[in-house]
This record gives C-alpha cells, sequence and structure tokens, in this order.
C-alpha cells in the first residue's frame, strides 16, 4: 500500500499533509511512515515465516532510535557496524540475541562491548581480526560467537562503490584462506564457531547475483560440514534492492524470498538476512523549499534549501531520485526541464537534472524528493557550516520530530580556539 499520496492536489504522509508540516517546521526535513515501513518488514517476514530465519535489520541505512523502535516492536534484529549503532539497537528495544556484528574495522573497545552485551554473532572479516576477538574475550573471561564472512568473488550491486562481493573488495575471506580461519577458531576455547557469513553489495536488482552467490556458500559450508566443523546459522547478508521509479518490484521480492526458502531447504540452518534500503527507502522523503529560479544560458535551474549536505546520495552516487511538487498544479501543462539543485558551493550539489516541472513554479513553492528513507540522514554532514535538519515520523494522523534540529549555535560549542591563538 501506498502512503504518500495526493489528495485535493495536496501531498500527504498517511493521514497528514505535508503542506502542514512546512507551516510548521522549517524546511528542509524528512518525513517517514511509520506503516510504509511495518508493511515493508511484513512483507519478507510473511514471505520467511516458515522457516528459521532472522531479518536484522541494516542499521546503517537509518539509524533512527523511532525507525529502530518501530522494526523492533515488528521483531526484527540487527546488523550493526559500531558500538553507536549497537547502543542505538539496543536503546531501541532489539535484543542482543539479535544482534549481528559486523564491518571490517571493529576496534578493541566495540569488540568489549558487543561481547559484555553477549551479541548473537561477530561477522568476522579477516584473520587478524579473528586474533584480537579471541584475544579480548580471554582477557574478558568469556566466549565470542562468530561467523566467518566469506568474499564469494560475485559482482553485484547497483554502484561500483556499493559493492562488496567481489575478490578486489575489502570485505571478507576468500574461502581458500577461510577454512585455515575456521580451524583456528575451533581450537581456540574462547571462541564459539556459530556461522557463516556473506554480504554481496547493495542496491541488487538481478536475482541471479543471489542465486551465484547464495549457491557458493551452500557449496562452501558442506565443505566445512565435511572437515567436522558444527555450523548453526548462515548470514546471507543484505542487498535487495528497490526501485527508485514509480515501479513496483514485487515480483523481484517473492523471487528473492523464494531463493532464501530454498536456501534454507539445502541448508537446514538458521538463516539471517540483513536488509536495510528495502525496508526504510520508500518510506521516507525529503522536503524542501523553492529558494530562487534561475537561468544560465540555456540552462534552467530551481535552487532548493536542501543541500548535499542533507542529502548526499545524488552527489556521492550519482542516485536518481524523482522530485515533485508538494502541491501538483492542476491542468497546467505548461512545463519545462529544470536542474534542481542545492545551495552548498559544489557543482556536485544536484539534486536531480532534467526535471519536468510547471513553468509556474517559484519561489517559497515546495518540492519534495522521493524514496530517501535509507542513507539519506546518517549520511549527512554540516558542510558549509549548516544546521542538521529535522526528522518527523507519522502515524495514520499523529506525528511528532523524532531527531532535533541541530542549530548553528550548538555546532560552534563543539569547538573552540585554541590557548595560544586567544
Amino acid at each position: 500500500m501506498e502512503y504518500f499520496i495526493y489528495k485535493r492536489n495536496h501531498l500527504y504522509c498517511e493521514d497528514v499533509s505535508i503542506k502542514r508540516l512546512c507551516e510548521e517546521y522549517e524546511t528542509p526535513f524528512y518525513v517517514y511512515s511509520s506503516r510504509k515501513i511495518i508493511d515493508n518488514f511484513n512483507l519478507l517476514n510473511n514471505s520467511l515465516k516458515r522457516i528459521n530465519c532472522l531479518i536484522a535489520f541494516a542499521v546503517k541505512a537509518n539509524s533512527n532510535l523511532s525507525i529502530l523502535r518501530t522494526l523492533a516492536k515488528c521483531g526484527a534484529g540487527a546488523d550493526v557496524v559500531s558500538y553507536g549503532e549497537l547502543k542505538k539497537a539496543i536503546i531501541a528495544g532489539i535484543k542482543p540475541s539479535k544482534i549481528v556484528f559486523s564491518g571490517v574495522g571493529k576496534k578493541a573497545n566495540e569488540i568489549e562491548k558487543a561481547l559484555e552485551e553477549d551479541i548473537l554473532q561477530f561477522n568476522i572479516e579477516s584473520i587478524e581480526e579473528l586474533k584480537k576477538v579471541a584475544s579480548i574475550a580471554k582477557n574478558k573471561r568469556l566466549i565470542a560467537r562468530v561467523a566467518l564472512r566469506i568474499n564469494p568473488d560475485v559482482k553485484a550491486g547497483g554502484h561500483p562503490k556499493i559493492s562488496t562481493g567481489k575478490k578486489t573488495d575489502k570485505f571478507g575471506i576468500s574461502p581458500d584462506k577461510a577454512i585455515k580461519a575456521y580451524d583456528f577458531a575451533r581450537d581456540n576455547k574462547y571462541l564459539n564457531v556459530v556461522g557463516v557469513d556473506m554480504h554481496i553489495g547493495s542496491q541488487i536488482l538481478k536475482i541471479s547475483s543471489f542465486k551465484n552467490a547464495f549457491n557458493r556458500i551452500i557449496k562452501f559450508t558442506k565443505q566445512l560440514e565435511k572437515t567436522g566443523h558444527i555450523i548453526k546459522n548462515v548470514d546471507l547478508g543484505g542487498g535487495i534492492g528497490i526501485n527508485y521509479s514509480d515501479k513496483k518490484n514485487t515480483g523481484f521480492v517473492r523471487n528473492y524470498t523464494d531463493l532464501i526458502i530454498k536456501t534454507y531447504n539445502k541448508l537446514n540452518k538458521k538463516i539471517i538476512i540483513e536488509p536495510g534500503r528495502f525496508l526504510v527507502a520508500d518510506a521516507g522523503i525529503l522536503v524542501s523549499k523553492v529558494i530562487y529560479k534561475k537561468k544560465n544560458d540555456n540552462k534552467k535551474f530551481i535552487i532548493i534549501d536542501a543541500g548535499m549536505n542533507d542529502f548526499m546520495r545524488p552527489a556521492l552516487y550519482s542516485a536518481k531520485h524523482q522530485i515533485k511538487m508538494l502541491i501538483e498544479k492542476q491542468n497546467d501543462d505548461n512545463n519545462s526541464k529544470y536542474d534542481i539543485v542545492g545551495p552548498i558551493c559544489e557543482t556536485s550539489d544536484t539534486m536531480a537534472e532534467a526535471v519536468i516541472l510547471s513553468k509556474n513554479i517559484k519561489s517559497d513553492d515546495y518540492l519534495y524528493i522521493d524514496k530517501v528513507g535509507a542513507y539519506g540522514s546518517v549520511m549527512s554532514s554540516n558542510y558549509n557550516t549548516r544546521e542538521t535538519i529535522q526528522e518527523i515520523l507519522i502515524n495514520k494522523n499523529c506525528y511528532e520530530i523524532i531527531k532535533n534540529k541541530i542549530e548553528i549555535e550548538d555546532l560552534i560549542k563543539q569547538e573552540k580556539i585554541a590557548s595560544w591563538l586567544k
């Protein structure tokens, strides 16, 4: 079901008018739909409920406490990549027994904290990391549950910068080296080998990429068991993509969950998946106001108050997001193409090019950028010394600020002039 819809030409999120929010709060700001997040989770969960499967939300996609709490109440676990994400997940109500800790650069204090919380498993990325976890566990007289992340050398991902499963990527251990690592872990009394892990990338829309990777993990897991290792969990990672256009991808989702069920049937192990973008991307929009309209030669620009500091994906990944007017102009066929740009002093601060909008668009009109619930706010910065913007969560006809704006004065308070400069 769609929750961002036009009613009487005005955009609504669930039962709340976005124009009403614009009258109450300063733009730009993020808006999220609770019900869309719940629907997205249930779409996966209902398809997989007949197998032993943990859906561990990739917290890096959106780490807002209210978003995490919404998913926790649905029964989600968490895939974290820092102590900060671990702490937020636990505060939001996700049980440590449902948390996996991924990432290539876990620091000693992060490993210690995760051990103390007794998380489900560490997804180990290298031999050195495995030895460090063992050493820390020994010092704390604790046992670390571990799974080794296997790099299956599969090309996948919607952009080279979000591919993680090729042998040239920094992630995981090659299968030929992993056997020795598993042997080391088995012989160390402070390590408990519980699983196999993999993750091949993000924004994947080809089922063949998953099929290829899953088949390699099935083969590797069976090879491990032949050498005497006991494997309980198989973490298949995340990566399931979405269509950033208006098209639906329910058929792809069905094929994806069918493939997971087939993988489970071949292994008979607990399956862990780590969706992030799929659960929250289309549950969020970024609302912005038009500052100016301008024309350089034959190029027309709409300058808005949201910049790449607020939403990095177009600048970083050349991501394509639809941009639409908050209030539809009825019977207006007088359109033109505009580049939608932000206020940041970078040419890369371009949200979209050649967007068709009404020629009647003017300063103080409102636009929104669609499907920004994943890798939006979490990647924001204070570049050009700009405030961190607000986030609003909607549930039916209720709405609430779930992240406050950080004012310039508060940013400046974090700094000081060195004593010798006074």
